[in-house]
């Protein structure tokens, strides 16, 4: 395994600064800048379950190397974040145990806001999501001591801040801290979650030699603009670490939003529900010996939410917290959170990624498709 990562590093290396050769020297003279960087890191786990206390014996250790671009450019949409690092990113990690947990390997895309930028001096906080794998899975003949993940494959996101001084014209030296979590959202259980913060030391090579540009921070346009999104949404879930059937769950809603500058939109949304796990989920199933039946109604529920909403480029990050209205199955919590992405294919047409969950409990993870239906602009006049 160590072998096979150690060659998947050296291989994205190599495709890294082939890329760059290609563009660099188009950059030299343009706003594009790009940027390969590597990290080393050590931390340690957050035992946020008592077994986990018993089971972590040692810090944890890794490595990353991302290769991302900033657009130096007033007219790009990037201007109205301060002129962010957007790019992609693979990670490598152990994780306090590696017989209990093994190691965990992510492929990711990330996005550093900008915090204070000169020359040669740059703060960003660091937004990143992408595709996880743990390598020692939930088992139950051969691991059942791991309660962190059922699952070989995972979300991981991470959260930081990262702090680059430039030493010369291709070369900046970074230092970062990270908040780092890897879960699967309820598809295999159990699913606890691992949550890791370290610390990171490395180097970040510069394909654009010039130096840093430094603009003022462009602020969004107001507007005027409303619309209806329609979004469809289905995925898996499990109940119980010991039960292996998979549960479908889905839902439709309907959201009015009012985007008020080029940036934000606020809105009000109404779903319903059909959800095979939430008896399972909201049930006391851990202690029932007795197998119980449900009917349909039981998996029928419905919500109200509002919504909130930045949009990145043709992507839109969405925070929604519902409050249920009717329920064939009574919830743990009479209100719930959701975040997700979406992402414009067309001028109308959305998929759609979320996790919902029951406060700081995922119940299941969301894959959609919607549509927007544009209302009117006042200021347009239509």
């Amino acid at each position: 395994m160590k072998i096979l990562i150690l060659i998947f590093l050296v291989a994205f290396a190599h495709w890294s600064l082939t890329l760059g050769q290609r563009v660099e020297q188009a950059s030299l003279n343009s706003n594009k800048h790009i940027y390969l960087t590597v990290r080393l890191n050590k931390g340690l786990v957050i035992p946020h379950h008592s077994s986990m206390t018993y089971l972590i014996n040692d810090f944890t250790r890794g490595g990353e190397i991302t290769i991302g671009r900033r657009y130096f450019n007033q007219q790009h949409w990037t201007s109205l974040f301060n002129y962010p690092e957007i790019g992609f990113g693979l990670h490598y990690s152990t994780l306090g145990n590696n017989d209990v947990y093994g190691q965990g390997i992510a492929l990711f895309h990330y996005i550093n806001y900008t915090i204070y930028r000169s020359h040669k001096f740059t703060v960003q906080n660091k937004v990143a999501a992408g595709l996880g794998i743990m390598t020692k899975p939930f088992d139950i003949n051969t691991n059942i001591y791991n309660d962190v993940s059922g699952s070989l494959f995972n979300v991981f996101v991470s959260l930081g801040i990262n702090i680059d001084y430039r030493i010369s014209k291709r070369f900046s030296l970074t230092l970062s801290s990270d908040v780092d979590h890897m879960s699967n959202g309820a598809f295999k259980l159990p699913n606890s979650g691992i949550n890791i913060i370290n610390t990171s030391l490395g180097t970040k090579y510069h394909f654009n030699a010039s130096p840093t540009p430094v603009f003022k921070r462009k602020k969004p346009d107001k507007v005027n603009e409303h619309e209806i999104q329609v979004v469809a949404n289905v995925g898996p879930s499990q109940s119980t670490p010991f039960d292996s059937r998979k549960y479908w769950n889905g839902n439709i809603s309907i959201c009015y939003l009012y985007k008020f500058n080029t940036k934000k939109a606020l809105g009000i949304g109404f779903e319903q529900f059909y959800s095979k796990s939430a008896p399972y989920i909201w049930g006391d199933y851990y202690h029932r010996y007795v197998e119980k039946s449900y009917s349909n109604s039981d998996y029928f529920f419905n919500a109200i939410y509002a919504s909130y909403n930045v949009f990145v480029g043709k992507t839109i990050m969405f925070m929604n917290l519902g409050a249920y209205l009717f329920t064939g199955t009574k919830p743990k919590q009479p209100v719930y959170p959701r975040i997700g992405l979406r992402h414009q294919l067309t001028k109308n047409l959305l998929v759609s990624f979320g996790i919902k969950a029951s406060f700081f409990r995922s119940e299941f993870l969301e894959f959609g498709i919607g549509y927007r239906f544009g209302l009117f602009n006042k200021e347009k006049g239509n």
